[in-house]
């Protein structure tokens, strides 16, 4: 009853502020045709402190969804007969322990990946707009929170918690333990570590003054990921041999004095800037504190920046994927649940 209340909530705030996302976009994409301004649209419309807001705490919510679903539709289904000890009653009518628990499995799951599918189905045709201004599809939150992936991921979810809750028997120690594999596993681990690698990522070299050498399927001088969602694997500087840049000990010839007005500024876990040199014409470059580089001298001795991505056309076989995995992942905590119901309890 919560969870169809809250569709229906969600769904009267997500379809007419999904109308009028899509019709300013429309509007705006017909005016900018004929002063020749669409490659301005990105930084014009969905902009404000408010729309930034929405976007990024509807994805949340969406992504966090399935893992809600895990701990208070999962975990207390089992745990809960336990505590009671309801579970001991029905054992003892002429109902079997298999049916018992396969009629509960089957609500349960069932339940929960219609509830996410019809959250996630409303959250891609919301998210339409910003995914064709911002072409960002392929960000973790982004992709955790569209497509069919939610549905997995409620499945999975699920299961892991009914797995537990009947493992430890109490709600609260199984709540704990669900929580933190699921956001390891669904946060952390799957996006950052096994999703860039479910298919061989290809790459391309650009001259580290700004001009593209091709190195796979791009073909223009201009960089492949600036109009393209696609997901970044990789990127650094390496020689002609793709070995990668030591930026601690460069090639001596290429070390210079830092010039007056040079600041390293922080960049994720790095250092870098690239600045003027002495000349008016040099780039220069520093990570980590390390020594100042000139970047034309690195770019003649043969070194380029070679960046590795999943192009944005894989978007969809990576959500199928994506999906297999977690529905096959579904199977190991499901054939726990049944051990430990009809062999430990026995």
């Amino acid at each position: 009853m919560v969870a169809g209340i809250s569709l229906v909530l969600f769904a009267a705030f997500m379809i007419p502020t999904g109308l009028n996302f899509w019709h300013t976009y429309q509007h705006a994409l017909t005016t900018c045709k004929t002063t020749d301004t669409c490659n301005q649209l990105p930084g014009n419309l969905l902009q404000s402190n408010i729309d930034g807001l929405l976007l990024h705490l509807v994805r949340v919510a969406i992504m966090f969804l399935p893992i809600l679903l895990g701990l208070f539709w999962g975990v207390p289904l089992l745990s809960k007969e336990y505590v009671e000890g309801t579970n001991k009653l029905v054992w003892t009518q002429s109902i079997s322990r298999r049916k018992w628990l396969s009629v509960k499995l089957v609500w349960v799951i069932v339940a929960a990946a219609i509830t996410a599918g019809a959250f996630a189905a409303l959250d891609t045709w919301w998210y339409r707009t910003a995914n064709v201004l911002n072409l960002d599809r392929f960000n973790s939150v982004a992709f955790s929170s569209q497509g069919i992936v939610p549905v997995a991921y409620a499945i999975f979810a699920v299961a892991l918690g009914i797995m537990f809750g009947a493992w430890f028997k109490r709600t609260m120690v199984a709540l704990g333990v669900t929580v933190v594999v699921l956001i390891s596993t669904m946060l952390v681990i799957v996006p950052n570590f096994i999703r860039p690698q479910y298919e061989s990522p290809v790459s391309y070299k650009m001259s580290l003054t700004g001009n593209v050498k091709i190195n796979g399927v791009p073909t223009n001088a201009n960089n492949p990921l600036s109009n393209s969602a696609a997901l970044v694997v990789s990127q650094m500087t390496v020689s002609s041999q793709n070995l990668p840049l030591d930026w601690a000990n460069p090639p001596k010839q290429c070390v210079v004095t830092s010039p007056p007005g040079f600041n390293a500024i922080p960049s994720g876990h790095t250092k870098a800037v690239a600045a003027p040199g002495p000349n008016g014409g040099e780039a220069l470059a520093s990570q980590n504190g390390g020594p100042t580089i000139n970047l034309n001298c690195l770019q003649t001795l043969g070194y380029t920046m070679e960046t590795k991505y999943q192009p944005s056309y894989r978007y969809w076989d990576f959500q199928r994927i994506e999906t297999a995995l977690y529905l096959a992942a579904s199977i190991i905590p499901i054939s726990v649940t049944y051990w430990l119901v009809l062999k430990r309890d026995a």
